[in-house]
């Protein structure tokens, strides 16, 4: 069940939306965080990471503080947002667009809201304590959902006729665009075709299951059984078309702390992959797309190689997995060879996740390091996944562009 709501977004008379948008949470580095909060005193970062020994508890002071001082504005009546974000790669511009709205809280073995990623206990917790501290939704979960017919575009088309009610480009250079979805007939179509529809969680794992870690804390407070509809029953979301041209999927590389001997390394791998030493990253990635089993590029100390895995072994690989990188080379190369567990890879210990070679070399000048670029997973694969009840290793998928953080909340009480 989806449905409008009644938003509470920036009072832009007040302030200037590219000042006080931000990432997600847990894609915002210390630094970037410092910057975000010297960009304006209002920035959403304040809200969704908070400071001090009780973080929590400021987050919700100045949320109610600043929609009594009318920096943050609820709507008046239940809308639905039209959401459009506008970006470039590799030299092509790209439209994405979905639209926020709330989702009735379902657990995952009701078979209609899928995950594919694992979750921590840790993150969970931050945001627990955060939604029970503020009673809201500072970011939307982004879901997909199946439309080929591209039903909704015929609604999104005839918004867009419209000048947005807010717009702002981000330091991705990414436009953000946010129409209002009042009209009566409209709302209704949205809700009537999302009404059944199968919703594929991409980013946002963890505020999914903290938010129906919430619902139940709240029922249990106020003694509510399941068939009181409350405004905890609903999570903010983002929901977009999984054939929409403007997603996209790019892989999350590994890197591992490496103090061992790399030629040792290399003939360990011997027993499970074939390995070549490239001269050039153009060769190694060429060969890697061209591949039809799993496959990386090795980088360490300035030098690359391409590794494919044998075929006695690719045939031993669960015949879904085997379709995932990230869970190959966890399950042939990170765990049997380098050592690691399913803890400690949990727990990002003497492990790092980055989107490219800047970051890996980044990396490199800091400490000893050995780095592993994967292929991204198909979005066919992760639908395959999330119905089969699997799940994939954690950062196996990385959605562009990420949703920003501002454009709108959602009150829970």
């Amino acid at each position: 069940m989806v449905k409008p709501f009644k938003g509470v977004r920036y009072n832009l008379e007040k302030t200037l939306l590219k000042q006080v948008i931000a990432p997600p949470y847990d894609v915002i580095s210390p630094e970037q965080k410092e910057v975000l909060k010297l960009r304006s005193p209002y920035n959403v970062v304040n809200l969704i990471l908070p400071d001090g020994e009780n973080k929590y508890e400021e987050a919700a002071k100045k949320y109610e503080m600043w929609k009594k001082e009318k920096i943050l504005i609820k709507d008046p009546e239940p809308v639905f947002y039209l959401y459009e974000q506008e970006y470039e790669y590799e030299g092509k511009k790209y439209v994405r667009t979905g639209f926020i709205g709330l989702l009735k809280l379902e657990e995952y073995d009701k078979g209609n809201v899928f995950p594919h990623e694992k979750t921590l206990s840790g993150p969970k917790m931050d945001r627990f304590n955060l939604m029970k501290a503020a009673k809201a939704n500072f970011s939307q979960i982004f879901g997909l959902y199946i439309d080929r017919d591209n039903f909704l575009e015929k609604i999104f088309s005839s918004i867009k006729k419209e000048m947005p009610v807010a717009s702002a480009v981000n330091d991705e250079k990414v436009k953000n665009s946010l129409w209002l979805i009042s009209d009566e007939e409209m709302k209704k179509s949205i809700e009537q075709f999302m009404k059944d529809k199968k919703i594929y969680i991409a980013d946002g794992h963890h505020r999914y299951e903290t938010a129906l870690k919430y619902r139940d804390y709240m029922r249990e407070l106020n003694g509510d059984s399941p068939e009181d509809i409350k405004p905890y029953d609903f999570v903010m979301m983002m929901f977009v078309n999984f054939y929409d041209e403007g997603l996209k999927v790019f892989p999350t590389h590994r890197v591992v702390e490496f103090n061992d001997k790399i030629d040792d390394f290399f003939e360990k791998l011997k027993r499970s992959y074939k390995v070549e030493k490239v001269d050039d990253f153009k060769v190694a990635e060429k060969k890697q797309k061209e591949s039809d089993v799993p496959s990386f590029i090795v980088y360490y100390n300035g030098k690359f190689a391409f590794i494919s895995i044998l075929e006695e072994e690719y045939e031993k690989l669960h015949p879904i997995y085997r379709k995932v990188d990230t869970f190959v080379l966890e399950e042939t190369v990170l765990k049997p060879i380098l050592g690691f567990t399913d803890e400690k890879l949990l727990k990002k210990e003497g492990i790092y996740f980055v989107q490219n070679m800047e970051q890996i070399k980044k990396l490199e000048k800091e400490k000893d390091v050995l780095a592993f670029i994967v292929k991204g997973v198909d979005i066919e694969v992760v639908k395959e996944i999330a119905e089969n009840g699997l799940v994939m290793p954690q950062k196996s998928t990385y959605f562009y562009p990420k949703l920003d953080s501002g454009l709108v909340f959602n009150d829970l009480s």
